[in-house]
């Protein structure tokens, strides 16, 4: 067994350490959406289920030798070229600067062949390895059960993602982890070499293939369809629940390995419980904990105001509930070893059908994320059709105290649907309306509960307990609507796409001078814009006249000169939002906007659209679709520069920062474009983030006059955070910026961030 154990350990290691290395990779080149990360997810899973079919029909098809020989072949030939990329590319696994993305468009696509290009033939040798490997145990070792290899698997997959973050990504640079994960990489072929040895000196012969039985909680079952149909939709759920909860994390931070390998390392763990041993696993506790879960998520998504650690640890604990019940259901119908790859394949085929609907389907039939909602929703379901077809299980049993707290339940939850904060809730439980209802609850439970064994008591709490799970099931699903409901509440416009979410509200609509649009990405506001004649060219949100920029478009030496010529300005900004720059644009101004998301392109720039900054702008307007990173680099690359007298970079995705844009190697392209005497200005307002470390750090590295400017509250112009870098003082010395630019005063010191190293520990408010 150490041989197997320790090829199968180090093949799920390696499998599950390449996920967020390469996700890392080329997140920049698609402007760092959390979308990049659900899409390898999804490239992955497919993959697996690839691999998971190999190793089935390999393992049922094949003698022991054909096996062999197969299969070494194909390690063998990923080995030579690995070793051939190795001359091409910095590492045998990390593409080079040609690969990347000229243009926006088809950005599933490309993500998709750039993996198949760099860690395709890897990654599906490594997904081979579980099931292969475990069955080649099962011959050789007839005696000891493969099953137990599956939870060492799942440990060393575990290990990977919890040690990527904390140890791999802060210690190594990209190019050095690609180059030691080839090595090791070359280590495990030679486990599988061993372990291929081992097949062939001691398999025993494989008995006839015959109708077997399937152990399901000590009861022999035929291996029908239905059966397989759970494994499928067990493991599609869980996935779900996992890419939908790290959609919903993502979207409010930032898009930061920790927060991808946080998910995937419980969806993980789960898997090592229930199936490390059947013990684990208890419906008597992990049923009412998902229940609990579930009714908490369901106060947060109605308190969107709450902490990131509050709805951090609400959705995970939610994930961990939903995985352990789905994984641990899948454990306790686990059938007999020579089913061992086919009960493996449709588990890898659940779990792509789960990345499927979350990375393909929902954002084509849905104009928010609300797969959230969907996958609450779906677990509490199947969890219920599982537990219905069992009759063994609690919902068929005559317990009153389980049919009292359904009932209790289901009329709590039915009490706070529309409830908008925790202390909406505590007030109405302190009501005395709602306190009398709960002792009258407690007294009927008890009541009962004391009269169990009566003749009234053993009757009816069985059909109570099934009715009280149904109306539970449809009012959670109450909620979860009318959550979707408030969101999409007076919206003009909702769309989403790859890149992100977004809505447009009608705000106050009834007053002539207070009536406004908004531009909402998730629960964060992009732009705003007043509709009265009076007031529509004021700029708005962030971009106030007494904010950083609002200074600096007002107060440039080329503003206060005396010929007109030479008042105009170039301006570059990174992330268009609804264009409320452009209301600083006078005659012969320039202003090229960057932005990656076509969706908000058609939003800020439509001729008959709500907002209209771009169409009133005197300024000539450029809008440059691609991420801006890459577009940069292709104006340096074809000679541009000194293009620019004020360079805005203000690119986010809720409250998730851009960290590629904020690189020294990103701001050596910036300061490239930018006049000798120009101004970068960087938009670091954050609910969860201090960025000013980072920027007093690029701003040491480039010997960068800087200060930060903090913008005050007005009518529609919220709290704001600039910072101003400039090679020379003739901007940031103006009388009226120098009076409003403060020193950065952060107390913390960080190490630059660049392509291969950024830290977002550091930077925790």
């Amino acid at each position: 067994m150490p041989v197997y154990a320790i090829t199968i350990f180090t093949g799920a290691f390696l499998l599950f350490q390449v996920e967020p290395l390469l996700a890392r990779y080329i997140l920049p080149w698609f402007s760092g959406t959390p979308a990049v990360w659900i899409t390898c997810m999804l490239f992955f899973q497919l993959v697996l289920v690839g691999g998971y079919a190999y190793a089935h029909v390999v393992a049922t098809s094949l003698r022991e030798r054909r096996q062999v020989g197969i299969h070494l072949a194909l390690v063998a030939g990923c080995i030579v070229i690995m070793s051939a990329l190795t001359l091409i590319w910095a590492s045998p696994i990390t593409p080079g600067a040609d690969w990347k993305p000229a243009n926006p468009d088809f950005p599933i696509a490309r993500i998709f062949v750039l993996l198949i290009a760099s860690i395709g033939l890897p990654y599906f040798i490594l997904s081979t390895t579980g099931p292969l490997l475990q069955a080649w145990f099962a011959r050789a070792h007839h005696s000891e059960s493969p099953y137990r290899l599956y939870a060492l698997s799942n440990l060393g997959s575990l290990l990977a993602l919890v040690t990527y973050p904390f140890l791999v990504e802060p210690a190594l640079s990209l190019r050095a982890q690609a180059i030691v994960w080839s090595i090791l990489f070359a280590v495990f072929a030679a486990g599988v070499a061993l372990c291929a040895r081992d097949l062939t000196l001691n398999a025993v012969p494989q008995a006839p293939q015959s109708s077997v039985a399937l152990k399901d909680r000590g009861e022999h079952l035929s291996l029908t369809l239905s059966p397989r149909i759970l494994w499928i939709s067990l493991a599609a759920i869980a996935s779900l629940m996992l890419l939908a909860t790290t959609n919903q994390i993502c979207q409010q931070v930032a898009v930061v390995p920790f927060l991808w390998v946080l998910p995937l390392a419980i969806y993980l763990l789960s898997f090592i419980i229930c199936f490390d041993n059947p013990r684990w696993y208890s419906r008597k506790v992990f049923h009412p904990a998902m229940a609990v879960a579930i009714f908490a998520s369901c106060v947060v998504l109605c308190s969107p105001q709450l902490t990131i650690v509050v709805q951090v640890v609400t959705y995970c604990a939610l994930l961990f509930a939903v995985c352990m019940v789905c994984h641990g259901e899948l454990a306790m119908m686990k059938p007999g070893e020579r089913h061992l790859t086919s009960f493996y394949l449709m588990i890898a085929v659940g779990g792509a059908v789960g990345g499927i609907f979350a990375a393909l389907i929902a954002p084509w039939i849905f104009n928010g994320y609300w797969e959230f909602n969907l996958a609450i929703w779906a677990s509490a379901a199947l969890v219920l059709i599982v537990v219905m077809r069992d009759r063994g299980s609690w919902i068929h049993q005559r317990h009153p105290v389980t049919a009292m707290l359904l009932l209790a339940g289901a009329s709590l939850i039915a009490e706070l649907i529309g409830v908008a904060s925790i202390a909406d809730i505590v007030r109405r439980v302190g009501e005395p309306s709602h306190l009398i209802r709960g002792i009258v609850a407690v007294g009927l439970i008890s009541a009962v509960a004391f009269q169990r064994h009566s003749t009234l008591a053993t009757r009816w709490p069985g059909a109570v307990i099934q009715a009280c799970a149904f109306a539970a099931l449809w009012v959670v699903g109450g909620v979860l609507l009318v959550d979707v409901s408030a969101n999409l509440a007076s919206s003009v416009v909702a769309t989403r796409n790859f890149y992100g979410a977004l809505a447009v509200y009608s705000v106050d609509a009834k007053n002539t001078e207070g009536h406004y649009y908004m531009l909402r990405h998730g629960q964060i506001v992009h732009g705003e814009q007043f509709t009265a004649a009076d007031k529509r060219y004021q700029p708005t949100t962030y971009y106030g006249t007494e904010s950083g920029i609002g200074l600096v478009m007002r107060f440039h030496p080329r503003r206060l000169s005396r010929e007109a010529q030479d008042q105009t300005l170039s301006v570059g900004a990174i992330g268009l939002g609804v264009g409320t720059i452009a209301a600083y644009g006078r005659w012969g101004d320039y202003f090229r906007f960057y932005e990656i998301n076509p969706a908000v392109t058609r939003i800020a720039n439509s001729a008959d659209g709500v907002f209209s900054y771009l169409r009133d702008s005197r300024a000539r307007i450029e809008v440059i679709a691609g991420d801006a990173r890459l577009s940069m680099e292709r104006e340096v690359a074809g000679g541009a520069s000194n293009s620019f007298d004020v360079l805005v970079v203000d690119a986010f995705s809720g409250d998730a920062i851009p960290v590629h844009l904020l690189t020294l190697e990103a701001v050596e392209i910036y300061l490239r474009l930018l006049k000798p005497d120009g101004v970068l200005a960087i938009h670091i307002t954050n609910r969860y983030l201090d960025l000013q470390p980072v920027v007093s750090e690029i701003a040491r590295r480039f010997n960068l006059r800087a200060g930060m400017v903090r913008g005050v509250a007005g009518p529609l112009v919220k709290p704001s955070e600039w910072i101003l870098l400039a090679r020379s003082g003739s901007v940031l010395e103006q009388p009226d910026i120098a009076a409003k630019l403060k020193p950065l005063d952060s107390p913390h010191k960080v190490r630059a961030w660049t392509d291969d190293y950024s830290n977002l520990f550091q930077i925790l408010k």
